[in-house]
């Protein structure tokens, strides 16, 4: 479900590393989705929101310092949606009862959002400031 694609490539290593990271952790998700061996998920899905978290926020500051510095036009609405991810990310984590009792349910939901957000946020949304950064370098 969640793979890397060339389609996700920029050409801008340290974003392009960071997006296979994203993806990476999307495709764990994934495989716990799948994991039938088992009823209790729990451990692994608060480690996993905590990563993510983790991971996406400094993410985003890198991306956002990139798209900063080369004055991007659409950066206040780039980083309005970087918000909403980690908004949503926090909403998971405030109600550690509700994952508990509803694993799988909460899995599939982390899961999709994920995988729409990151897929659609890095093919749409990220690659409208990739030209602007390779003007700047010339």
């Amino acid at each position: 479900m969640l793979a890397w694609k060339r389609e996700f490539e920029f050409g801008i290593p340290v974003i392009d590393d960071q997006h296979r990271r994203l993806i990476e952790i999307g495709g764990n998700l994934f495989e716990l989705v799948n994991d039938d061996t088992r009823d209790d998920y729990f451990d692994e899905i608060v480690a996993m929101l905590r990563e993510l978290e983790a991971y996406t926020v400094n993410h985003f500051e890198e991306e956002e310092a990139l798209f900063d510095a080369v004055d991007y036009m659409g950066s206040m609405a780039h980083k309005f949606e970087h918000k909403i991810f980690v908004k949503k990310l926090e909403d998971f984590m405030s109600d550690l009862d509700a994952v508990d009792s509803n694993q799988k349910e909460t899995l599939l939901n982390l899961l999709n959002f994920i995988a729409d957000w990151l897929v659609l946020h890095i093919v749409k949304t990220d690659r409208e400031y990739v030209p602007l950064l390779f003007a700047a370098r010339k």
